[in-house]
């Protein structure tokens, strides 16, 4: 054999293009070839190409291909959260070059406590002059960004602080149960669980904590008709008592715009002590930044915004 031999290790950095990255993506969401080609206005076989060049580019397969579309792989999965940071990185990098004057922080936090905490957030950064950009992710996807650059400030739900990042704890949230005030149970002094088996009851998925409690729900009397769902998000149990007179189970801070404004009420269900922390975060180089500084001097709103109108909170 004469020439230099290549090297079969991959340099990514040089071989992996941005679009790579926004077709896998597409692929990713769309769920088939065909669908992520005709959203991007692409050829299919353009699409099959490059997404087959770029699962040799990283050396791992990133798709099930099967007549009905394509699914991502364990190794897929992985990939895509970085796929997603990459082409936001990028996509900050070209805001602040086109408009460097412009004060602008990335606050990201769970959709469960997104919904609640951004327009406190928002106001503070308003106040401070600071343009804001809120992006939602789970709390460890929170912690990526924070270190990578491609968020300054994230609100956490107990989480671990990581090297290079600092947590301050806002307040412990407890687990409350909440109803519609005509619900037969508002006004008693005291519900056990087996008082719940007339009723339909939505609880929040926050962590393994749930799954217990499922099995609490459990019960042989309870009626095929009183079903007891778990959600991902707090926002939809409180849908579901509102609309479809569902009790509730939710963190307090999820509750507590709804408990201000009397639309639901507070059941004294005994739970084990179970809670949320709250936490704000932000990498440790970034302390004395403007938006980071802000956040921190109106820490109490923040915290009033999240515990207004109910007291299941431990600040």
């Amino acid at each position: 054999m004469t020439g230099t031999a290549r090297s079969t290790t991959p340099l990514l950095g040089e071989s992996v293009e941005t679009l790579d990255l926004m077709v896998f993506l597409a692929v990713a969401r769309c769920g088939s070839f065909t669908a992520a080609a005709a959203e991007l206005l692409l050829a299919t076989p353009s699409v099959s190409a490059r997404m087959t060049s770029l699962e040799q580019k990283v050396s791992s397969e990133l798709f099930v291909r099967t007549r009905r579309g394509s699914t991502l792989t364990p190794a897929g999965e992985r990939f895509l959260a970085y796929a997603r940071r990459c082409l936001e990185l990028l996509h900050d990098a070209h805001d602040a070059v086109r408009a460097p004057e412009r004060r602008r922080l990335v606050v990201a936090a769970p959709a469960s406590l997104g919904l609640v905490v951004f327009p406190a957030v928002l106001d503070v950064l308003s106040a401070a002059a600071l343009n804001a950009h809120t992006r939602v992710s789970h709390s460890s996807e929170v912690i990526g960004q924070l270190l990578d650059g491609t968020a300054d400030v994230g609100l956490l739900l107990s989480r671990m602080a990581r090297p290079g990042v600092i947590v301050r704890r806002l307040l412990r949230s407890n687990i409350v149960t909440v109803a519609h005030p005509d619900n037969p149970l508002a006004g008693r002094r005291a519900v056990a669980v087996t008082d719940l088996l007339d009723s339909a009851v939505a609880v929040y998925r926050w962590n393994v904590e749930a799954e217990v409690l499922a099995e609490t729900f459990a019960h042989p009397r309870r009626p095929s008709d009183r079903p007891v769902h778990f959600v991902g998000l707090p926002s939809v149990a409180l849908d579901m008592l509102d609309h479809h007179g569902y009790v509730a189970i939710v963190p307090a801070f999820a509750a507590a715009d709804a408990l201000r404004a009397g639309r639901v009420v507070e059941l004294p269900l005994a739970l084990p002590g179970w809670a949320l922390e709250v936490q704000l975060a932000h990498r440790a180089d970034a302390a004395e930044s403007a938006g980071v500084r802000a956040l921190l001097a109106s820490e109490s709103r923040i915290v009033a915004a999240l515990t207004a109108g109910q007291s299941g909170a431990d600040g």
